[in-house]
């Protein structure tokens, strides 16, 4: 059997991480938790996920500067990374640094249609 795909969820707010982590768990993936940016660091670099899905606004270290630190690393740069984020307008500038974007509130489908769509890219 094969090993389930890793998706890392960085999100601060416990809620919607355990959401994620519903819905994740439900579709097969097995899911890693962090918290802010730097545990988000941390976790992709010794659990290597296939995917991370980022918050923007989180406490410590926000996911843009996370995503920037991940992009590097010459061992993580490859990892996709999809912006989870109420107001899109402020990665506008740093979209190229990310395989999609989410708006929040986002449907379960749609999370995982765009994992599924990045995982292949």
């Amino acid at each position: 059997m094969a090993n389930p795909t890793k998706v890392l969820i960085a999100e601060d707010y416990d809620d919607a991480r355990d959401i994620m982590t519903m819905i994740l768990q439900s579709a097969g993936f097995e899911v890693l938790e962090a918290r802010d940016g730097l545990e988000a660091l941390d976790a992709a670099r010794t659990k290597k996920p296939a995917v991370i899905v980022m918050d923007m606004f989180m406490p410590n270290m926000d996911g843009l500067t996370a995503t920037r630190a991940l992009r590097d690393e010459p061992e993580l740069r490859r990892i996709p990374v999809i912006a989870q984020t109420a107001q899109p307008a402020v990665i506008s500038g740093s979209r190229e640094l990310f395989d999609a974007v989410l708006a929040k509130p986002c449907s379960p489908d749609l999370l995982l249609r765009t994992i599924s769509e990045v995982l292949v890219r």
